[in-house]
């Protein structure tokens, strides 16, 4: 997701400094021009917007906030963009680190996966300052098509929680009708011909079924990461007190497939979990 998003970045015309854990994957963005970093301070020292894309809250805290990490060169008057999918209270964290450097915060998480990332196609969702998300519109705008403003720090993850509970509660609901039409003996084509023709049709239901009917399950939105997701949205609705039963079920049956080694497979690949007889595993 990070490769392709700053990739595009580099398109639109900024000069670019990155760095990356792995360092064989800065290569595709050293050829379109970009300069290499040592550490992510010395990323950050050189630029005017840092930006980060990690997988997990304690990635990007070390990333930012560890030992040479971007807080170390980050410029007064510069502005952080932490573009990870992480908790409201991690948002506010960095916020907070980011403001001692005299610096501004944006979280701005993305939805879409592999394929709107490469197209620059993305859902970017903003939390911060709105003449901070002004000030960086033109350098979200390379990677996304809609640029949504959710409110102050913190919101931009709070939108996207919410948004993946959606999506989470959405596959499991699919991938458990298609099983109950399999076990009813009905062809599962004709489910997805019901959900084309019906009032809330859309492209996602026929590809994700088509593939998880070939026992297709190769990664575009890995399903440790939607897992992840669910823990956090977990730990947001114990902090705000709101209950979440539904939930609660979905995250439970994300972490037994993850237990089952199909942590590294698309999260659609919960239709193996519960077709463990009928389902070949596939990756790419």
């Amino acid at each position: 997701m990070g490769s392709a998003m700053a990739a595009n970045v580099a398109r639109a015309g900024f000069p670019l400094v990155v760095w990356n854990r792995t360092a064989a994957k800065m290569e595709p963005l050293l050829r379109l021009g970009a300069k290499a970093a040592k550490t992510p301070a010395h990323a950050a020292a050189e630029a005017e917007v840092v930006i980060t894309m990690v997988s997990r809250p304690q990635d990007v805290e070390q990333v930012v906030l560890g030992p040479e990490g971007a807080l170390d060169g980050l410029q007064s008057g510069s502005v952080l963009i932490d573009m990870s999918t992480v908790s409201p209270a991690t948002s506010r964290k960095l916020a907070g680190a980011v403001a001692t450097k005299q610096a501004e915060f944006l979280d701005a998480p993305v939805v879409g996966s592999k394929g709107p990332a490469t197209e620059g196609a993305l859902v970017i969702l903003v939390g911060g300052l709105p003449q901070t998300f002004e000030r960086c519109r033109p350098v979200l705008s390379a990677m996304g098509k809609t640029l949504i403003y959710a409110g102050n720090v913190g919101m931009g993850s709070a939108l996207k929680l919410v948004t993946n509970l959606m999506l989470g509660h959405l596959m499991a609901g699919f991938a458990e009708a298609v099983t109950l039409a399999k076990s009813a003996g009905l062809d599962p084509k004709k489910f997805l011909e019901v959900l084309a023709a019906s009032t809330f049709p859309s492209p996602w239901y026929q590809t994700k079924g088509t593939a998880m009917l070939k026992g297709d399950f190769s990664t575009h939105f890995a399903l440790k990461h939607m897992r992840k997701d669910f823990e956090l949205m977990a730990a947001l609705a114990q902090e705000l007190s709101a209950t979440l039963p539904v939930t609660e079920t979905v995250r439970r049956l994300f972490a037994e497939a993850e237990a089952a080694g199909r942590g590294e497979l698309d999260y659609s690949a919960i239709f193996a979990q519960l077709n463990p007889q009928r389902s070949a595993l596939q990756t790419t």
